[in-house]
Protein backbone atom coordinates (compact mmCIF):
# COMPACT_ATOMS: atom_id res chain seq x y z
CA UNK A 1 0.00 0.00 0.00
CA UNK A 2 1.08 3.53 -0.26
CA UNK A 3 1.58 5.29 2.79
CA UNK A 4 -0.48 8.41 3.34
CA UNK A 5 -0.82 11.76 5.01
CA UNK A 6 -4.02 12.03 5.03
CA UNK A 7 -7.47 10.66 3.55
CA UNK A 8 -6.61 9.98 0.00
CA UNK A 9 -3.45 12.39 0.23
CA UNK A 10 -0.35 10.16 -0.55
CA UNK A 11 3.38 10.88 0.54
CA UNK A 12 4.72 13.16 -2.31
CA UNK A 13 8.34 13.74 -3.50
CA UNK A 14 9.49 16.98 -4.56
CA UNK A 15 13.05 18.30 -6.16
CA UNK A 16 14.73 21.47 -7.19
CA UNK A 17 17.93 21.52 -9.51
CA UNK A 18 19.94 24.80 -9.61
CA UNK A 19 23.38 24.71 -11.37
CA UNK A 20 25.05 28.09 -12.56
CA UNK A 21 27.32 28.00 -15.08
CA UNK A 22 27.28 31.94 -15.28
CA UNK A 23 28.12 31.80 -19.05
CA UNK A 24 29.93 34.65 -20.33
CA UNK A 25 30.80 36.16 -17.58
CA UNK A 26 34.06 36.80 -15.50
CA UNK A 27 32.43 34.54 -13.16
CA UNK A 28 32.11 31.77 -15.43
CA UNK A 29 32.40 27.99 -13.71
CA UNK A 30 32.16 24.76 -15.81
CA UNK A 31 30.59 21.88 -14.06
CA UNK A 32 27.69 23.38 -12.35
CA UNK A 33 24.92 21.83 -15.01
CA UNK A 34 26.74 18.74 -14.98
CA UNK A 35 26.52 18.64 -11.32
CA UNK A 36 22.56 18.85 -11.90
CA UNK A 37 22.40 16.13 -14.81
CA UNK A 38 24.79 14.09 -11.92
CA UNK A 39 22.22 14.26 -9.57
CA UNK A 40 18.78 14.29 -11.19
CA UNK A 41 20.34 10.85 -12.33
CA UNK A 42 20.74 9.75 -9.49
CA UNK A 43 17.41 10.96 -8.53
CA UNK A 44 15.25 9.49 -11.06
CA UNK A 45 17.33 6.48 -12.15
CA UNK A 46 18.74 5.19 -9.04
CA UNK A 47 16.30 5.72 -6.35
CA UNK A 48 12.90 6.10 -8.97
CA UNK A 49 12.26 9.20 -8.59
CA UNK A 50 9.43 10.43 -11.02
CA UNK A 51 10.93 12.93 -13.45
CA UNK A 52 7.62 14.96 -13.44
CA UNK A 53 8.61 15.57 -9.81
CA UNK A 54 11.83 17.11 -10.04
CA UNK A 55 12.65 20.92 -11.39
CA UNK A 56 15.72 21.86 -12.99
CA UNK A 57 16.99 25.05 -13.12
CA UNK A 58 20.34 25.55 -15.20
CA UNK A 59 21.28 28.57 -17.13
CA UNK A 60 21.36 27.19 -20.64
CA UNK A 61 17.41 26.63 -20.24
CA UNK A 62 15.05 29.67 -21.07
CA UNK A 63 12.75 31.54 -19.70
CA UNK A 64 11.31 30.30 -16.40
CA UNK A 65 13.64 27.90 -16.45
CA UNK A 66 17.41 30.11 -15.96
CA UNK A 67 18.21 29.87 -12.18
CA UNK A 68 17.55 33.74 -11.88
CA UNK A 69 16.65 34.95 -8.46
CA UNK A 70 13.42 35.55 -9.32
CA UNK A 71 12.55 32.10 -10.63
CA UNK A 72 14.49 30.32 -7.69
CA UNK A 73 12.54 32.36 -5.42
CA UNK A 74 9.66 30.78 -7.21
CA UNK A 75 10.85 27.39 -7.71
CA UNK A 76 11.74 27.17 -3.69
CA UNK A 77 8.02 28.33 -2.70
CA UNK A 78 6.76 25.44 -5.16
CA UNK A 79 8.81 23.54 -3.13
CA UNK A 80 7.70 23.87 0.43
CA UNK A 81 3.70 24.34 -1.07
CA UNK A 82 1.37 22.17 0.33
CA UNK A 83 3.65 19.96 1.97
CA UNK A 84 2.54 17.48 4.77
CA UNK A 85 4.18 15.03 7.04
CA UNK A 86 5.37 12.31 5.34
CA UNK A 87 6.84 14.20 2.15
CA UNK A 88 10.38 14.08 1.07
CA UNK A 89 11.95 17.07 -0.51
CA UNK A 90 15.15 17.46 -1.94
CA UNK A 91 17.00 20.56 -2.83
CA UNK A 92 20.61 20.57 -4.50
CA UNK A 93 22.37 24.60 -5.77
CA UNK A 94 25.66 24.33 -7.19
CA UNK A 95 27.30 27.80 -7.85
CA UNK A 96 28.86 30.45 -6.63
CA UNK A 97 28.69 31.45 -2.56
CA UNK A 98 29.79 34.19 -1.08
CA UNK A 99 28.87 36.21 2.11
CA UNK A 100 27.62 39.41 3.09
CA UNK A 101 27.48 41.71 6.03
CA UNK A 102 24.65 40.83 8.61
CA UNK A 103 23.08 44.44 9.91
CA UNK A 104 21.35 42.54 12.76
CA UNK A 105 23.82 40.72 14.40
CA UNK A 106 22.34 37.99 14.62
CA UNK A 107 25.08 35.29 12.92
CA UNK A 108 28.04 34.43 15.14
CA UNK A 109 30.65 35.87 12.75
CA UNK A 110 28.69 38.92 11.37
CA UNK A 111 27.91 37.60 7.81
CA UNK A 112 25.41 36.02 5.92
CA UNK A 113 26.30 33.04 3.70
CA UNK A 114 24.55 34.11 0.47
CA UNK A 115 24.47 32.08 -3.48
CA UNK A 116 24.61 33.87 -6.15
CA UNK A 117 22.13 33.60 -8.87
CA UNK A 118 22.73 33.97 -12.36
CA UNK A 119 21.65 37.63 -12.80
CA UNK A 120 23.76 38.36 -8.95
CA UNK A 121 25.04 41.59 -10.48
CA UNK A 122 22.01 42.89 -11.24
CA UNK A 123 19.44 41.56 -8.89
CA UNK A 124 21.95 40.57 -5.75
CA UNK A 125 22.65 37.72 -3.58
CA UNK A 126 20.17 35.29 -1.69
CA UNK A 127 21.20 35.37 2.10
CA UNK A 128 20.84 31.79 3.85
CA UNK A 129 18.07 33.59 5.94
CA UNK A 130 15.92 33.75 3.30
CA UNK A 131 16.66 30.27 2.02
CA UNK A 132 15.48 29.46 5.29
CA UNK A 133 12.28 31.36 5.08
CA UNK A 134 11.52 30.07 1.24
CA UNK A 135 12.06 26.34 2.10
CA UNK A 136 12.89 25.64 5.95
CA UNK A 137 10.42 27.24 8.17
CA UNK A 138 7.05 26.43 6.04
CA UNK A 139 8.26 22.66 6.66
CA UNK A 140 5.95 20.43 8.96
CA UNK A 141 6.54 18.33 11.60
CA UNK A 142 7.52 15.02 9.54
CA UNK A 143 8.32 16.65 6.47
CA UNK A 144 11.96 15.77 5.38
CA UNK A 145 14.21 17.80 3.13
CA UNK A 146 17.68 16.99 2.36
CA UNK A 147 19.92 19.74 1.09
CA UNK A 148 23.12 19.57 -1.16
CA UNK A 149 24.91 22.90 -1.52
CA UNK A 150 27.74 23.23 -3.70
CA UNK A 151 29.37 26.27 -3.09
CA UNK A 152 31.37 28.20 -1.28
CA UNK A 153 30.77 29.01 2.42
CA UNK A 154 27.87 27.07 2.27
CA UNK A 155 28.69 25.11 5.62
CA UNK A 156 25.20 27.02 7.18
CA UNK A 157 23.68 27.92 4.02
CA UNK A 158 20.43 26.77 5.31
CA UNK A 159 20.84 28.69 8.88
CA UNK A 160 19.97 25.64 10.41
CA UNK A 161 20.21 25.39 14.02
CA UNK A 162 22.43 22.63 14.73
CA UNK A 163 25.92 21.63 12.62
CA UNK A 164 28.33 18.84 13.36
CA UNK A 165 32.11 19.83 13.55
CA UNK A 166 33.65 16.63 13.05
CA UNK A 167 33.89 16.02 16.81
CA UNK A 168 29.92 15.72 17.65
CA UNK A 169 27.01 17.88 17.22
CA UNK A 170 26.83 21.67 17.54
CA UNK A 171 23.64 24.45 18.72
CA UNK A 172 24.03 27.77 16.57
CA UNK A 173 24.28 30.77 18.40
CA UNK A 174 20.45 32.33 17.59
CA UNK A 175 19.47 28.99 15.93
CA UNK A 176 16.67 29.11 13.52
CA UNK A 177 14.53 25.74 14.60
CA UNK A 178 12.60 24.21 12.34
CA UNK A 179 9.63 21.73 12.86
CA UNK A 180 10.83 19.73 10.20
CA UNK A 181 13.20 17.11 9.36
CA UNK A 182 16.28 18.52 7.77
CA UNK A 183 19.39 18.24 6.83
CA UNK A 184 22.34 19.92 4.76
CA UNK A 185 25.33 18.52 2.62
CA UNK A 186 27.85 21.37 2.20
CA UNK A 187 30.88 21.57 0.03
CA UNK A 188 32.77 23.49 2.71
CA UNK A 189 32.30 25.34 6.18
CA UNK A 190 31.46 28.99 6.22
CA UNK A 191 34.97 30.85 6.23
CA UNK A 192 36.23 27.78 3.23
CA UNK A 193 35.99 27.54 -0.55
CA UNK A 194 34.23 24.51 -1.96
CA UNK A 195 37.02 22.78 -4.88
CA UNK A 196 36.11 21.06 -7.97
CA UNK A 197 36.05 17.30 -8.78
CA UNK A 198 36.34 15.23 -11.97
CA UNK A 199 33.49 13.13 -12.27
CA UNK A 200 33.87 9.28 -14.25
CA UNK A 201 34.76 10.25 -17.57
CA UNK A 202 36.25 13.16 -16.57
CA UNK A 203 33.42 15.70 -16.65
CA UNK A 204 34.19 18.94 -14.76
CA UNK A 205 31.91 19.12 -11.32
CA UNK A 206 32.15 20.04 -7.56
CA UNK A 207 33.53 17.98 -5.17
CA UNK A 208 30.63 17.30 -2.79
CA UNK A 209 28.27 16.86 -5.63
CA UNK A 210 30.80 13.97 -7.35
CA UNK A 211 30.84 12.37 -3.85
CA UNK A 212 27.64 12.43 -2.96
CA UNK A 213 26.85 10.73 -6.50
CA UNK A 214 29.39 8.17 -6.00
Amino acid sequence: PVPATGPGRPTRRRALLVGVNYFGTRAELRGCINDVHNLHSLLTQTFGWDPGCVLVLTDDLPGDRAPTRANIERALRWLSEDVHPGDALFLHFSGHGAQKEDPDGYEEDGMHETILPADFERAGMMTDDQINDLVVKPLPEGARLTAVMDCCHSGTGLDLPFSHTGHGWREETNPLHTRGDVQLFSGCEDEDTSADASGAHGQAGGAVTTAFCD
